[in-house]
């Protein structure tokens, strides 16, 4: 057993655990610990694991269930091409709404109304997700693909002379 597994303070797991089963957003894990705490749980602690696993599994199920639910809303008593139609025109409307937000913001000496662009940033996640759901991709996955294309295209973080020469 490494000196981590043994130095690892159990109660890490309680204060996890406390967290997600009130159904709480975890703000902050310290990712070393938690990636300590998967190796412990690893070793035999059944319930530990399986919290791992419920944790884990949480971020897939909060896109799952935001794109089933976006989906239940979705206009599907139109033929495929007129709902696509339909949610680019949203899309891009929706886009334009932002755009004006942060134009006032630019030029108009206005101060950014944070809960307006919650808003307007959650329309344009819905039609991302409704576009999503009609071609039967997968939110997660279309996450995960854009943070491996990102990785690959900054693999130290983002700097211009990486961007200026990128391949992809």
């Amino acid at each position: 057993m490494s000196d981590k597994v043994q130095d690892f303070n159990p109660n890490v797991v309680d204060e996890i655990r406390t967290v997600f089963d009130a159904g709480k957003e975890i703000d902050r894990i310290d990712i070393e610990d938690l990636f300590i705490a998967i190796d412990y749980w690893r070793r035999g602690q059944q319930d530990e694991h399986q919290l791992a696993i419920a944790l884990i599994n949480s971020e897939h199920l909060s896109f799952l269930k935001y794109q089933m639910q976006s989906a239940r809303t979705m206009n599907t008593a139109l033929e495929m091409k007129d709902q696509l139609n339909n949610y680019v025109f949203g899309l891009v409307g929706e886009v334009g709404e932002v755009v004006d937000l942060l134009k006032k913001f630019f030029y108009h000496g206005h101060e950014i109304d944070k809960q307006k662009l919650k808003g307007e940033l959650g329309d344009i996640l819905w039609y991302v997700a409704a576009i999503a759901t009609l071609f039967e991709l997968d939110l997660q996955d279309i996450a995960l693909c854009n943070v491996e294309k990102l990785s690959r295209r900054y693999p130290n973080g983002f700097d211009s002379q990486a961007s200026a020469n990128r391949k992809e």
